[in-house]
């Protein structure tokens, strides 16, 4: 009997032993060796409530704990705020403290109850609060920018273009009685052109005010420091580290795409110390059926540097999710001509 009984607690031990090995070995290797293996989460976002907008001209422009706003390509002053409970939506115009001047590319953005008007061709940014939607000059003619996002403390992370050679380089601009900035010159790394290879998006966690750089067409971010003052880089978990694009020179020095490009990493949003992603690669053993139905939303401690876990972000009416935002409670997206709400 006493022999029965050890072999059973031997027996229990190893097979744990093995099941813990197992699972050790598997996080290593979902999160350093890298086979491109998602971890999905099921349901982790659901209940899915749409609020049809009519147009599909619409893109994030804010969003805070009660209310998400949008504004509008094709009115660039116009500002859309729809209540969390996806209530009834109202409109505000805004007004800026001149009218005599002309833009080529205005985009809003909302930060709690203040907004910031900018058009990096220019160069200017208007300042405003949202109790009257006012705005009045903040910056001109100092800097050109082709991304901006406001920080804090009159601070502004930005991508512009080096004069020399047009290629993109990232900064940060200090607005008080005399504006200033800085350009990181080595945080975007060229692999080809230095322009389209180091093309991305720029995003600002509202909790941590820090600023995100993701590159669409190779497997990294970078992440900016506030404290050190610098960029830091982070890897997404596809296998994508060179940028796979032809750049073509036309006859008048202009440059241009040539095949149309591999993009991995779309649109991204950073909250809380995550960063989501929307990728466009299909990882190992994922059914393509559901590349038919849902857009793939990765998720990253991008402190860390570790790739945490994924879920589906459902199409709608055969439209999939454009951009999204994210707060304590909710998933949002833009997918057709509806905002859609998720219950995390």
């Amino acid at each position: 009997m006493k022999k029965k009984i050890f072999y059973i607690v031997l027996t229990m031990v190893i097979s744990s032993a093995i099941v813990v090995g197992l699972f050790v070995s598997s996080e290593h290797i979902m999160k350093r060796e890298n086979p491109f293996v998602r971890r999905f989460m099921p349901h982790h976002i659901d209940k899915a409530e749409y609020l049809d907008l009519e147009v599909n001209s619409y893109y994030i422009a804010g969003l805070t704990n009660d209310t998400i706003y949008l504004g509008n390509y094709t009115a660039p002053l116009l500002v859309t705020a729809v209540p969390t409970n996806l209530g009834t939506k109202i409109e505000h115009q805004i007004r800026l403290d001149e009218t005599q001047r002309s833009f080529r590319s205005l985009s809003v953005s909302v930060q709690e109850n203040e907004f910031f008007v900018s058009d990096g061709t220019v160069p200017i940014i208007y300042k405003g609060n949202t109790n009257n939607w006012i705005a009045t000059k903040y910056m001109q003619e100092k800097v050109y920018f082709s991304l901006l996002q406001p920080v804090a403390n009159n601070t502004f992370l930005f991508r512009s273009q080096r004069a020399a050679n047009g290629e993109h380089v990232l900064g940060k601009l200090n607005i008080s009685d005399s504006t200033t900035f800085e350009l990181y010159d080595d945080a975007l790394q060229k692999q080809i052109d230095g322009v389209f290879d180091t093309d991305g998006q720029l995003v600002i966690d509202a909790k941590t005010k820090q600023g995100v750089y993701t590159y669409y067409y190779r497997n990294q971010y970078l992440v900016y420091h506030p404290q050190a003052n610098q960029f830091v880089r982070g890897k997404t978990i596809d296998t994508t580290s060179l940028a796979k694009i032809e750049v073509t020179t036309l006859a008048n020095g202009e440059r241009k795409m040539g095949a149309p490009p591999q993009k991995v990493n779309s649109k991204t949003y950073a909250y809380h110390g995550l960063l989501y992603v929307k990728s466009e690669l299909m990882g190992t053993n994922e059914p393509r059926s559901m590349w038919k139905q849902a857009s793939i939303i990765d998720v990253y401690d991008y402190n860390k540097n570790e790739y945490l876990y994924s879920f589906y972000a459902y199409d709608h009416q055969g439209d999939k999710i454009k951009e999204f935002a994210i707060n304590d409670n909710y998933f949002f997206g833009l997918v057709g001509n509806s905002l859609v709400r998720y219950v995390f």
